[in-house]
């Protein structure tokens, strides 16, 4: 039977505490308002026409940003959500034309023009949400997900056959491995994880790896950093995957893996770093592709709150990821359990 498909609001309310949401609004509501001076000359310079619309504007504009983001937890509950937000810039407009005429009659057309320029952000929003809806970013997090390349498939599982006579209680771990991973690759990407399960799943990697690299594979841990931080899933573990595949594998005498995470001014920065081959080689496509999939990812959940930084100094490769800390909730944190 066929699923009726998802119905999307006209207009969504975004996180009003996004850094991401606030710049998009500021910076077009003011191209707004620069436009506005530009092809509306009234006598007065360019420039004193500029100031006079940027002193109704921008008050108004940061009280509005301020409450909408004091309020933003409890907007997004409310089933008319998007009306309340409305009426709070109009009522803001309200409030500096008062301030600053009160002994004038309140003007309509500023709080009709706040409230068309609201809709308008409202619907711009609306249609973002649905360009980056979990319905697409899902499809694509599923499928970058769910590549476990199939060299490392066959690697662990010779790796366990091999095991499985001299050391069978090893090959018991190597496969109990192999098949949490596979479970974690094909869960709901749309959950969220937690550090302390991103760091659980990158152990279990390297310790698949480290039963075919052996000594070559060394493996350094700095965390400096509350477990119950949330994060997107599988965030760490294709950093840790790309330092040993690009980094320690293609280095005849292995290397050593440096995995950071640490509190630092109410951001989370997790950091991975691996040697360098001593032979120049050709980009790896592979490891764009996991690269490019983190940032998307990133941007999906954190918008411009998050970022991604890759540099190589030094005969070895840095890969940083800066996000915002946020504690897991009850809620999530008794979906992870189960």
């Amino acid at each position: 039977m066929r699923q009726p498909q998802r119905q999307h609001p006209v207009f969504a309310i975004p996180d009003f505490r996004n850094l991401g949401v606030m710049l998009r609004i500021m910076l077009s509501l003011n191209l707004l308002l620069l436009c506005s001076a530009v092809f509306q000359p009234d006598g007065d310079t360019l420039t004193l026409r500029i100031l006079s619309r940027a002193s109704w504007v921008e008050p108004s504009l940061l009280l509005s940003l301020g409450l909408l983001a004091l309020l933003s937890p409890w907007l997004a509950r409310q089933q008319r959500g998007s009306w309340l937000v409305v009426a709070l810039c109009m009522f803001c407009v309200l409030v500096q034309d008062r301030l600053l005429n009160p002994l004038e009659l309140p003007r309509l057309d500023r709080p009709l023009l706040a409230a068309l320029l609201a809709l308008l952000l409202l619907h711009y929003f609306s249609l973002r949400q649905r360009a980056l809806s979990p319905a697409l970013g899902e499809a694509r997090l599923a499928a970058l997900q769910a590549r476990i390349r199939p060299h490392f498939l066959f690697n662990s599982l010779n790796a366990a056959i091999a095991l499985i006579r001299s050391r069978p209680e090893k090959a018991e771990m190597v496969l109990e491995n192999l098949a949490d991973l596979f479970r974690a690759q094909m869960a709901d990407p749309g959950h969220t994880s937690s550090l302390e399960r991103e760091i659980e799943l990158a152990r279990m990697y390297l310790a698949i790896e480290s039963e075919r690299l052996g000594q070559r594979l060394n493996v350094v841990w700095d965390i400096q950093a509350a477990l119950d931080a949330s994060l997107p899933p599988l965030l760490l573990q294709p950093l840790v995957e790309n330092a040993v595949h690009h980094g320690v594998e293609r280095c005849g005498a292995g290397g050593e893996i440096r995995i950071r995470a640490q509190l630092k001014s109410g951001q989370l920065l997790l950091s991975v770093s691996n040697p360098l081959a001593a032979e120049p080689a050709e980009p790896h496509r592979g490891n764009r592709i996991a690269l490019d999939n983190l940032r998307e990812r990133l941007e999906l959940f954190y918008d411009a709150e998050a970022s991604l930084q890759v540099a190589a100094a030094d005969g070895q490769y840095h890969t940083l990821i800066r996000l915002p800390y946020r504690p897991l909730s009850p809620q999530q944190q008794s979906a992870l359990l189960h």
